[in-house]
């Protein structure tokens, strides 16, 4: 996690963005840092580009953000 700016979350992988390993680093790194399971993200948007949506399947905002910003 590198900060925040604005409702963003900034996260930076060091996955090249090639056949999806970036995309899959940062699922990585989520799931690692919110201590739950991998199929309980997704990406819904920007699987191509840089800024990305992700779904934090069964977690609220207020359970997800200490955890991301700490």
């Amino acid at each position: 996690m590198v900060g925040r700016r604005g409702d963003e979350i900034r996260v930076k992988v060091t996955a090249p963005p090639v056949d999806g390993k970036a995309n899959k680093a940062l699922i990585d790194c989520l799931a690692r840092k919110l201590a739950i399971p991998k199929q309980s993200l997704e990406i819904v948007s920007g699987k191509k580009t840089k800024l990305k949506t992700v779904r934090i399947y069964n977690r609220s905002p207020e359970q997800v953000l200490p955890l991301l910003e700490g």
